[in-house]
Formats: structure tokens, C-alpha cells, sequence
């Protein structure tokens, strides 16, 4: 979800512009898979969570390498932590959960063939990249073959439309993103908003859209708007940050990837601009208060799906956090480094609440009580409830004020949803 220096891309629903030929040979490639391995499969068994030989199998179709593997690696890891919590207490109704993984190369043609593989081996639950466009070739193939499909960070609101309805994706979307920093604009009577948009970015003009909905809507302005290329490298915002200064709006909204939105908050603040700046998961990374600079790091805020940042720093994290980025740290040797990683933790344990109830003996019967999941808490937030197959997490603000870390507030995503409509 965050970028750190040297990495790729700040969120994996970013990457919709990346693939528009190969996302089609790649679908192509799993219907035709789908089609030949599936037969009698849809009922009698199919998808069954038995435990076999002491175990249910968890098949893991994520990239290792490639453009990709920044992100899905995190949440692969994240997966992990919760697979270790969970076998610690008994596991799924007293049997284990193993894994068995295979690198999709953040291909989506390969991840088809990967998840085939994974299926063939004897998963029972299939995981897929965190992404629409490099997962969902892998997920058609575990919906038709049965399976219960996960894209745990995912935070595309058509992936499951796409897929059908044994598939769920777990990030948090772009609609309670966007709804939640209007709402924290609106609570903070920021009345006049400008905008820095990066317009080549699904990720970033469906918040906008959500954020003008209710925002506008409660009175707020947006009172202009420059739009930047923050995946192309873009790194001087000398002209824009003249834009703000001649605007003197109440917030400034960075929709951009990181590093660029900090490269930007930098030169804002080194500028003399301490207008509050407001974003979203792009911003949430350890990094952006040392490339700001601590002594300037202060009225910055940005809506995620858990605070995780101030593990080990803000005692008032939740102490399920902290003890999350402990495992974690334990397990590979250093902290989270971004939000797919307690992301993915998060949505696991949300499915694993709903694996845990004596009903639920297969795909189908798991994929219904995971819809009827409401108000279900989990380590450092709140699953409101799941719509279409996509997630709907109650937002939280973090916030860095005086260059440090705080959690500022939280928002219940039915009641934003409400007013906005």
C-alpha cells in the first residue's frame, strides 16, 4: 500500500493501467484452464475444508519477483503472522493450516498456471496476488474449480463481481478512503480544499470522486486542483506549491504514490506552507516523516485500513498491533514495511472467524458465513461488513503532528457511507 525508497508502487490497485494486454491473455488463459480441469467438481465435495492428513491446505499464487512482489510479498508475510496465531491455538476446528506457494512472477498469465499447479497439489483455500489485474486470472480458476478464493489486500470493489461468488477481497477500498478524509475535512471545518491529483490513477480519482460527494455535500470547496505525474518520477512541485500559496486553501489533498507525495510535502513545507496536508495509504510509511524531516513532519494526516506505524513507538497502538509487528519483525527481521502486510493479516483472521464455525465444512458454506460477517473486530480495526465480495472496513485517520505518529480518529464506513448518500 506504502512505498518505501527503491521500491515500486504505493498499492496494488495502482497497477490497473499496467496490463491492459496481458491482463486479457491471462484471463483467457484461466477460463481455458478452468474450463478443461473442471467437471464434476461445483458439487459433491468440491471445495471441501476437511482436514486431510492433519491439515487444510492453503495454496499461495503470489509474486515472489517482478513489479509486484513488493506488496504481495508483504502480504503473503502478513498471511504468515496469522497462520502462526491461528495454528497456535488449535487451528481450524483442531486441524492445521500448512501452505504450499508458487511465484506468479506479477504475471498474470503465469499466475494462472501457478494456481492450477496449487490446485492439482491439494489446496483447499487459494490466495491470490493483492491486486485486480494481476490476480484475477489465478481466482477465476479457484472459483470454478471450487475453491475459496482470497485476494486479502485487494482493494478493487469489481474484483469480486469479476470473479463470482466463492472469491473475496479483503483491502480496504477506495470509496472509504475517499469518504473518510471528506469526513476528517469536514469534522476539522476545513472548508477549502486543493487538490494534487495524479489523474493517470484509478486509485486516486475514485477517492476523489468519494471525497467530493461528501465533502461538497456538507458544504466544502475544492477550490482548484494540479494534477501531477507522480508514477512517472515527477519530483520538482515548484509550480503547484505556487498554485497553493496564491490559492490559501484550508488542507491540501496529496493523492500521489510515495516516494513523489513526500517528495512534495518536503518541498511544501521547506516552501513555508504549513497548510494540514491529507492523503491516504500512499503516505503511511516510516520513511515520510525522514524525508520531510522530523522538525517539519507535523499536519500531516492520511486515511488507512489499521495504524500500524506507531508499533514499538506510540504506546497508545493498539497492543494487537504491536504485538503483530513483533511477530512479524521476529519472523523476517524487520517491521512491516507496508500496509498490505497487517492488511492481509487482518482480512485472514476475518476469514478464519468465519472458518471456525461448525457449519462451515467447504467453500460454499464458508464463502455464506463470511457474507454474513457485521461489525467484526479484529486486531487494530473493524470489518464492517462485505459487499459484492469486497470488504468494507471501517477507516481510521493516523496522523503525524510534531513528527510523530498518532491515531487521530475512526470512522464507521456504514454510517460515511450513509451521509454521503
Amino acid at each position: 500500500m506504502s512505498i518505501e525508497p527503491g521500491g515500486d508502487m504505493a498499492h496494488p490497485h495502482l497497477m490497473r493501467r499496467r496490463w491492459p494486454a496481458v491482463v486479457a491473455a491471462g484471463a483467457t488463459l484461466a477460463g481455458a484452464v478452468a474450463c478443461s480441469t473442471a467437471s464434476d467438481r461445483k458439487e459433491g465435495g468440491a471445495g471441501s475444508l476437511a482436514c486431510k492428513d492433519g491439515k487444510v491446505l492453503v495454496g499461495v499464487a503470489k509474486a515472489d519477483s517482478g513489479f509486484a512482489s513488493f506488496f504481495d510479498v508483504a502480504g503473503k508475510r502478513g498471511l504468515q503472522v496469522a497462520i502462526q496465531e491461528i495454528n497456535a491455538r488449535g487451528g481450524i476446528k483442531g486441524c492445521k493450516i500448512e501452505t504450499i506457494t508458487g511465484d506468479t512472477k506479477s504475471d498474470p498469465a503465469v499466475a494462472a498456471q501457478v494456481a492450477r499447479s496449487l490446485i492439482a497439489k491439494g489446496a483447499q483455500i487459494l490466495v491470490v496476488a493483492d491486486d485486480f489485474d494481476t490476480g484475477v486470472a489465478a481466482a477465476r480458476i479457484g472459483q470454478r474449480e471450487g475453491l475459496l478464493t482470497l485476494s486479502l489486500a485487494a482493494s478493487s470493489t469489481v474484483f469480486g463481481k469479476a470473479v463470482g461468488d466463492r472469491f473475496f477481497s479483503g483491502g480496504i477500498t477506495t470509496t472509504e478512503l475517499g469518504l473518510a478524509q471528506a469526513k476528517f475535512s469536514l469534522d476539522r471545518k476545513w472548508r477549502t480544499t486543493f487538490q494534487v491529483l495524479d489523474p493517470g490513477l484509478a486509485y486516486f480519482t475514485e477517492q476523489d470522486t468519494a471525497y467530493r460527494k461528501l465533502y461538497e455535500g456538507g458544504g466544502g470547496k475544492v477550490s482548484g486542483v494540479d494534477r501531477v505525474d507522480s508514477l512517472g518520477g515527477q519530483s520538482d512541485f515548484s509550480s503547484t506549491i505556487s498554485k497553493i500559496k496564491a490559492a490559501k486553501p484550508d488542507v491540501v489533498q496529496a493523492l500521489a504514490v510515495f516516494p513523489a507525495v513526500g517528495t512534495f510535502v518536503k518541498q511544501l513545507r521547506a516552501a513555508g506552507v504549513d497548510t494540514p496536508v491529507l492523503g491516504n495509504i500512499t503516505l503511511q510509511t516510516r520513511e515520510l516523516p525522514k524525508l520531510v524531516g522530523t522538525g517539519r513532519a507535523d499536519k500531516i494526516y492520511y486515511a488507512a485500513q489499521v495504524y500500524f506505524d506507531g508499533a514499538g513507538v506510540d504506546p497508545k497502538t493498539d497492543p494487537a498491533v504491536t504485538k503483530f509487528a513483533e511477530a512479524y519483525q521476529k519472523m523476517f527481521g524487520h517491521f512491516p514495511e507496508q500496509a498490505n502486510a497487517p492488511g492481509a493479516y487482518q482480512t485472514f483472521l476475518a476469514v478464519d472467524t468465519a472458518l471456525q464455525r461448525k457449519d462451515v465444512t467447504d467453500a460454499a458454506s464458508a464463502a455464506k458465513a463470511i457474507r454474513e460477517q457485521r461489525g467484526l473486530k479484529v486486531p487494530g480495526g473493524t470489518l464492517d461488513h462485505w459487499k459484492d465480495g469486497y470488504a468494507v472496513w471501517s477507516p481510521t485517520i493516523v496522523g503525524l503532528e510534531g513528527g510523530k505518529l498518532k491515531s487521530v480518529t475512526a470512522y464507521n464506513a456504514t454510517a460515511i457511507r450513509n451521509e454521503a448518500s
